[in-house]
């Protein structure tokens, strides 16, 4: 490892500019096994942001139980950071764990309920499960309004699925037509539009 003789803030700096996730696992590694830490740079929060980038590190190279070890880690140290749990909910949702996914979201959102990609993925997550009354609270509430932004088009079109699972197409429609004003080249968003207008015909024939 070219960190050798390096401080532990080198050390830091250096996973954090890595290019390869593999790279930032052993620099960040170096600094968590380090002794020589001062404790008046290094408290616990900052302790607890180098396992949040070792795990997001190891989502990178897909090996999501060891994220979820390191995200654990840091939570020890950190209780009420909304990244840790939004990412442990990331990490949880790729193994198939989709209700310890549903606790880290709520959690995140606990902490900091204007936190839209949680809303987001929680969401997702329900949509998943087949729960989506559940999905469509958590997509109403998003906070952007942004029409360009693009958590208010993912939020709208996947509005638009669950309504169109409940056979609410007007609805649905509704919310795809939102998404495409504001992208008018979201392919999604077409054929979901063309998909609930159609079951909506049919349903009026």
């Amino acid at each position: 490892m070219e960190g050798k003789g390096k401080t532990v803030e080198q050390l830091f700096h250096m996973g954090f500019y890595a290019e390869y996730p593999d790279e930032k696992i052993e620099y960040y590694s170096a600094v968590l096994e380090s002794g020589s830490k001062d404790p008046l740079l290094w408290s616990e929060e900052a302790i607890a942001l180098v396992w949040t980038n070792t795990g997001i590190a190891y989502c990178d190279l897909s090996n999501y139980e060891k994220a979820i070890y390191c995200f654990e880690r840091g939570l020890e140290l950190d209780t009420d950071n909304p990244d840790i749990w939004y990412n442990k909910g990331i990490a949880h949702s790729y193994v198939g764990d989709h209700e310890e996914s549903i606790i880290s979201y709520s959690k995140t959102l606990d902490i900091d309920p204007k936190y839209d990609n949680a809303w987001i993925n929680k969401g997702i997550i329900y949509d998943i499960l087949g729960r989506y009354e559940e999905a469509l609270e958590c997509y109403e509430n998003v906070h952007s309004t942004m029409e360009l932004n693009s958590k208010y088009t993912i939020a709208w079109n996947k509005k638009g699925v669950a309504y169109h699972h409940l056979d609410k197409y007007e609805e649905a429609i509704t919310c795809f037509a939102k998404v495409l004003n504001a992208d008018p080249d979201y392919e999604d968003a077409k054929n979901n539009l063309a998909a609930a207008m159609g079951k909506l015909k049919g349903n009026k024939t």
